[in-house]
């Protein structure tokens, strides 16, 4: 039996799809945060001193992959690679928390929410006169990113 042409795109469209195995989650390459381009006038590059969470980032990689995997349930399945996009205001706290692409499963999407609106305070982005700015950034799961 043969498969059309277009059954066959079809299907290395869908297969293409990237997917995360939940055991990717136990490695702290994994975790990825990095400053996010809003616009020219909000961008990391206008900032002298770009936002960081207190204890660096080997700090910020625990504290997250230690709140994900509470909310890996046993059996959960392949999940797409979830997209969370926040910002860090002018006091440190995280603002504006949202969640751009799903994990494909409803619960992790709304724990990830939680976990990054109850982030602990990052010491805030300055611009070049030293006065404290928002920074935004995106959170994606995968090395690099996905």
């Amino acid at each position: 039996m043969k498969i059309p042409a277009l059954a066959l795109v079809l299907i290395t469209a869908i297969v293409s799809v990237p997917f995360l195995d939940p055991q990717a989650l136990f490695a702290d390459d994994m975790y990825v945060v990095r400053p996010l381009v809003v616009d020219a006038e909000h961008t990391s590059a206008a900032n002298e001193n770009n936002a960081a969470f207190v204890g660096g980032e080997q700090a910020m990689v625990s504290y997250l992959k230690k709140n994900v995997l509470q909310n890996i349930a046993p059996g959960i399945g392949w999940l797409k690679p979830p997209v969370v996009h926040f910002s860090v205001d002018a006091q440190g706290a995280p603002v504006r928390v949202e969640l751009v692409a799903t994990s494909g499963n409803d619960g992790l999407d709304a724990a990830l929410i939680q976990i990054f609106t109850e982030m602990p305070h990052w010491k805030p982005a300055t611009d070049v006169l030293g006065r404290p700015v928002e920074e935004a950034f995106e959170f994606t799961v995968g090395k690099g990113g996905c």
